[in-house]
């Protein structure tokens, strides 16, 4: 577990790189996609078993792409990555495409304003949103912002970019408008506009619902604690423990990426006393795409009656891999408490360095026990939701709850996108492209693949049942 940990960690570092390369001809950047992906993409030989087909679409695809206008270029590269079907193979345009997408050249979407004085601004006269806020539960793969609020002159609180992580949102551009009909316009990482209502929370926190994003105030402080602002954001966001009868619990989970994992423990450990007078429990993770899974460590004593056996993973030894290592080992050498953990790495980097283009198995087994101590006292039993949306770590959580000998899931099959995991982003040299990739495949295959089949419930809910929660509350409780 601690070693799969640091590697996803470092694995962020592949992220950081910074872009200085021109846009590419469409021709262009699909042969530099092609060449990323049949060389990175650890699922590359056993999804291209049929050379003839995959060799006849690749001919196809580059016809189109050598006279495909610049704005059609996003749908070919598309084209190519969904032939791998692999939920984890994520390619997105980094700049806006299509006309409901913000022009960064438009002036209309700038505001006009000193930054530096606005800031001196704050401290002089506050207003209830004025201020700079930014992003901090920002999704896996989300681009991270500071904003500044402001009004203008028809009373739209305007919303405006300070810094942002992705090169292409340049500071006072527009980010969002708030109007004071409760409505909003908010433009996506690639400046896609999206509108809905929004939520304010004692002027402190902002969540758009429809966009899944929230705002936090950082300046004027808000006077919520830590602890308040991450129980009212996942609150935002759907993560909810309920007593639903004397007997029964509900923990709804939407989610596993990284931003939610402080929120999910805090709902565990302030809601024990009641999660250990529980009879049953139900864990509804239905719409759960995965994450990491460090988010439901602290509920397995509660879901588990044994302890859980995984199947290891291989790595693909590549340059981006250890180029992501080597830029981890440089944020924390100065770190005493890291030395091991330093070592450790380098000793990766020596075996992909040995083994490039091959699978490398840092552990050295194909499986692990991971040990749990059921809790004292807990549910009985426990219903585990699922729909078709669950995925990558989700579908772990479900994969190792079904070895518990008091669970049983309930709804459909999962997703299926489990066999190649811990998905980065990827540079493949168009800056104008955004390419998430896996770096690693289960040791489970060939034997027992999940991708594109999805893991079975005990229990299949049909469309006719029309109240999930109800069904599994009668199941219970009969």
């Amino acid at each position: 577990m601690k070693t799969r940990t640091i590697l996803l960690v470092a694995l962020l570092f592949i992220t950081k790189m910074a872009h200085a390369q021109n846009e590419c001809a469409c021709g262009d950047a699909l042969d530099k996609l092609i060449k990323k992906i049949e060389s990175e993409y650890p699922g590359f030989e056993e999804k291209t078993k049929d050379k003839i087909l995959y060799e006849s679409f690749k001919q196809e695809l580059r016809k189109q792409a050598n006279s495909a206008e610049k704005a059609k270029c996003f749908d070919i590269l598309k084209k190519y990555t969904s032939f791998f079907r692999d939920g984890h193979i994520w390619i997105n345009p980094a700049t806006s495409v299509g006309p409901k997408s913000l022009a960064s050249t438009d002036p209309v979407n700038f505001v006009n304003i000193d930054v530096a004085k606005f800031r001196d601004g704050l401290k002089k006269s506050p207003k209830p949103l004025e201020g700079i806020w930014k992003n901090k539960f920002e999704w896996t793969g989300g681009v991270g912002y500071e904003i500044g609020i402001t009004k203008n002159s028809d009373g739209v609180q305007v919303g405006f970019v300070i810094t942002s992580s992705s090169a292409f949102w340049k500071p006072n551009e527009i980010k969002f408008r708030l109007y004071p009909d409760g409505k909003f316009e908010f433009y996506g990482f690639d400046k896609t506009l999206k509108t809905g209502r929004y939520e304010i929370y004692n002027n402190s926190i902002i969540y758009f619902k429809e966009a899944r994003a929230a705002f936090i105030k950082e300046t004027p402080q808000s006077n919520l604690t830590a602890t308040q602002i991450k129980r009212k954001v996942g609150e935002f966001y759907g993560f909810t423990m309920k007593k639903l009868t004397d007997k029964t619990m509900l923990i709804t989970l939407p989610s596993f990426d990284y931003p939610f994992v402080d929120i999910i423990e805090d709902l565990v450990e302030s809601n024990r006393s009641q999660l250990a007078q529980a009879e049953n429990l139900i864990v509804d993770v239905r719409g759960n795409s995965g994450g990491t899974d460090n988010a439901y460590q602290m509920l397995l004593p509660y879901i588990m009656s044994n302890s859980i056996r995984t199947m290891g993973v291989e790595y693909l030894a590549t340059q981006t891999l250890v180029n992501g290592l080597e830029s981890y080992i440089k944020t924390v050498s100065d770190k005493k408490e890291k030395q091991g953990e330093i070592n450790t790495v380098k000793r990766w980097i020596s075996l992909f360095k040995q083994n490039m283009g091959k699978f490398v198995n840092v552990e050295g087994s194909s499986f692990a026990i991971q040990k749990v101590m059921p809790a004292e006292k807990g549910p009985s039993h426990v219903l585990v939701l699922t729909d078709h949306r669950v995925g990558s770590s989700a579908e772990n959580f479900v994969m190792k709850a079904k070895q518990s000998k008091k669970v049983k899931v309930a709804g459909t099959v999962t997703s299926g996108g489990l066999d190649y995991a811990a998905a980065r982003r990827f540079d493949f040299g168009c800056p104008e492209y955004l390419l998430q990739l896996p770096t690693f495949r289960s040791l489970r295959l060939p034997d027992y693949p999940i991708d594109n089949i999805g893991m079975q419930p005990d229990i299949y809910l049909d469309k006719s049942i029309k109240d999930w929660i109800q069904f599994a509350l009668e199941y219970l409780e009969q």
